[in-house]
């Protein structure tokens, strides 16, 4: 039987995380097509969310680390998890939040076992459509593929300069976790979010695979870390927002131009992906004018939103 493990990492989640665990649970095929646990950990809340994990985790399916307690942050957090976790076929990523449909496990191994042998052989994520719903939990009938443009394919050229894998809505294999396994600490320190780099990392390694279907109930409420939307913002707030987002872009695709030269992986394309990566250190360090416009020009080929182009080439040029 196929093996699921889900990884949760929960903070001052108490009005929510009984609802998001319990839809986990209620997954169709669960102990007939699949075995699932639940690894969830708190990340030193100071609401009701212990009490409420304590009390889920007399399921059996439900497992609460409760024995590193200081708050590590949502990405190290994951990875704390991810190292924890025992083997499996998929490892789901969860927010404390959401909800998931019955079909959700179900239709990423369908997707899964359409590879061929050798492709699951690889580093593979799978990463969802989302329906973006209330503070209930209810959809808004709009899907974040209709929010943002997904008609480009998520290779990585474009993940280099644009978000799409949300990690409430990806999982990924045995192989992915096991490169993951070898990430330093001084990477990821430095990385912006979990789910972004690692879908950088397969996109370069491996197979990152859209389910063209909304398979999460993605919940927007004051309290989220990351939303789908930055409509409340004040217009200082969204030029802030802006340039900070070309800054983490430009910066996780040098921490994985340094992994790539640290771990030598096996590359996708025989190491165009490489060369790729290494215009933005040329973007960033090069005190030559000209040559940090070229390769700004090789990449801004690849930017879809026309503000991260003309922030990212503003960038270019006054860096001295």
């Amino acid at each position: 039987m196929k093996k699921v493990v889900v990884l949760m990492s929960a903070y001052n989640g108490e009005k929510y995380i009984e609802e998001q665990i319990n839809s986990i649970l209620c997954q169709r095929g669960m102990n007939t097509l699949f075995d699932l646990s639940i690894l969830v950990r708190d990340d030193g809340s100071t609401d009701g969310t212990k009490n409420i994990l304590n009390k889920l985790s007399t399921n059996n399916n439900v497992v609460f680390l409760n024995k590193l307690t200081d708050n590590l942050g949502v990405k190290k957090s994951f990875f704390y998890l991810l190292h924890g976790a025992p083997e499996a076929d998929l490892y789901f990523f969860s927010d404390q939040d959401d909800i998931w449909p019955q079909n959700k496990v179900e239709r990423f191994f369908a997707h899964y076992a359409a590879l061929r042998e050798t492709d699951q052989n690889k580093a593979v994520g799978l990463y969802s459509d989302l329906w973006i719903a209330d503070e209930f939990g209810k959809s808004t009938n709009v899907k974040m593929s209709e929010m943002y443009d997904w008609s480009r394919d998520a290779d990585y050229q474009y993940l280099s300069w644009n978000y799409r894998v949300t990690g409430a809505a990806f999982a990924i294999n045995s192989k992915t976790r096991n490169i993951l396994s070898n990430l330093t600490e001084s990477i990821i320190d430095k990385i912006n979010m979990h789910d972004s780099f690692i879908g950088l990392i397969i996109s370069t390694t491996g197979k990152l695979i859209e389910i063209d279907e909304p398979l999460l109930y993605y919940r927007q409420h004051e309290s989220n870390v990351v939303g789908a939307s930055h409509s409340s913002k004040s217009i200082l707030q969204r030029i802030r927002l802006l340039l900070s987002t070309v800054d983490r872009l430009e910066n996780d695709n040098l921490l994985l131009l340094k992994w790539i030269d640290e771990e030598q992986p096996e590359l996708n394309d025989g190491g165009d992906s490489r060369f790729y990566f290494d215009h933005f250190k040329t973007l960033k360090y090069s005190r030559n004018l000209i040559k940090r416009v070229l390769a700004w020009k090789y990449l801004a080929s690849n930017i879809t939103l026309n503000k991260i182009r003309v922030v990212s080439f503003i960038k270019a040029v006054g860096r001295m």
